[in-house]
């Protein structure tokens, strides 16, 4: 079906196709409102789904449209003639229901060097489109003028030149140099295209610092760093791109330098840490054998708790310590049974108040194993012949007896 009416005398026509199915005439061609013929298609029309909508080419890449195109819209459904009438030459500035692409072409200057507006922003939806075998520059093969329409989008440029990044009107931040286009909405209701052409110059790196560290890091401007990340410290110069002071910062899980006290043992809040007590009341000395997370003095005094994990290590405050019941150990201790004693197997440890752990060093005071929750069974028949020392807790109150192994 070929249109009567022509097209080609160097003014601009507005043309429109109507596809009705339900009408004898399923297609409808108008030229400025006025229907030129009316029919169907004798050839199938190809819709392939492969290929993306083209607008002023075949696609399968023949017959270009030679000529200006202007003012897209492509609907859902049938237009009338009235509509097709009353609003060919406005543009919208609200789409109207049914309006599935909507193509201004107003993102480029008549005539100029526009090589970086490359898209045709689709004011109906998301599907913008690509400019694809044009110059952007000059008379030809370019953005030109078009026709006078009502309530059309306004256009300006503005050249930016920043450090590090630049946002936008609309919110947009930029991070790379180029030309942005940001769409505000004017008084008049209707779209306002900006086009930022944007230069950014980085800031300097002065210095380049790698910091490992526990649970925080303080930077020199004071601000407190808590996740591991790249950082920067910015030194402000006048009429040139800041200074950035760089810190790739990696916290490291710190401790939990916290301990409770029930009755006279004690105890950290950090299970899975690395402990050691010491003695306040003695310059902060270490007690031997004392690494288990639980700790129950056998005389009175000041204790706190080296706590670590990897290169994280934290001290615990003192806690004191009272013991004021005399003979309560001894009478535990008395109640213990480890049999048989000297062994070449099996041991059986035994406490009617059951067992809180038990650890086992050989002469050098060497931990060679350790259990808790009442197990009551140590096998030594893999361990070498020797004297060893198992330290045993109940109740919170330690007590230590030689076993030899024969």
């Amino acid at each position: 079906m070929s249109g009567l009416i022509a097209v080609n005398d160097g003014n601009w026509h507005h043309v429109a196709v109507v596809y009705n199915p339900s009408a004898t005439n399923k297609y409808s061609l108008y030229v400025d409102s006025v229907l030129d013929v009316s029919g169907n298609l004798t050839v199938a029309t190809n819709t392939g789904s492969a290929t993306n909508f083209r607008i002023g080419q075949r696609i399968d890449n023949v017959n270009n449209f030679m000529g200006s195109i202007d003012e897209v819209r492509f609907y859902n459904y049938a237009r009338t003639p009235v509509q097709i009438a009353s609003e060919r030459k406005s543009e919208y500035c609200s789409s109207p229901s049914g309006l599935m692409a909507y193509y201004k072409f107003n993102e480029g200057n008549a005539g100029i060097s526009n090589t970086g507006v490359t898209t045709a922003i689709d004011f109906a939806g998301s599907n913008n489109g690509t400019l694809t075998g044009f110059s952007l520059s000059g008379s030809t093969s370019n953005y030109v003028s078009g026709n006078a329409l009502t309530q059309g989008v306004s256009l300006s440029s503005v050249a930016v030149s920043t450090c590090g990044s630049y946002t936008l009107p609309s919110g947009l931040v930029v991070s790379t140099s180029g030309v942005y286009n940001d769409t505000l909405t004017s008084a008049a209701g209707c779209d306002s295209i900006i086009s930022y052409a944007v230069t950014i110059s980085s800031a300097h790196i002065s210095s380049a610092s790698t910091v490992s560290i526990c649970d925080s890091f303080v930077m020199p401007n004071g601000t407190i760093i808590t996740s591991s990340g790249m950082y920067y410290d910015t030194i402000s110069n006048t009429g040139t791109c800041d200074t950035l002071d760089s810190y790739n910062v990696t916290i490291l899980p710190g401790v939990n330098p916290v301990v409770t006290k029930s009755g006279n043992k004690l105890t950290s809040a950090d299970t899975w840490a690395n402990h050691q007590w010491v003695d306040c009341g003695n310059g902060y000395s270490i007690i031997a054998g004392a690494n288990l997370k639980d700790y129950t003095p056998n005389i009175s005094g000041s204790y706190a708790c080296i706590i670590s994990r990897g290169t994280c290590s934290d001290t615990s405050a003192c806690t004191s310590v009272t013991i004021s019941t005399i003979g309560i150990e001894e009478e535990l201790k008395n109640k213990f049974s480890m049999f048989p004693n000297p062994t070449n197997g099996v041991v059986v440890l035994t406490h009617p108040a059951g067992i809180d752990f038990v650890q086992v060093r050989d002469v050098t005071g060497k931990e060679v194993a350790s259990f808790s929750q009442n197990k009551n069974e140590i096998d030594f028949s893999q361990f070498p012949t020797g004297v060893y020392f198992v330290q045993v807790s109940v109740n919170g109150y330690l007590f230590t007896e030689k076993l030899v192994k024969q």
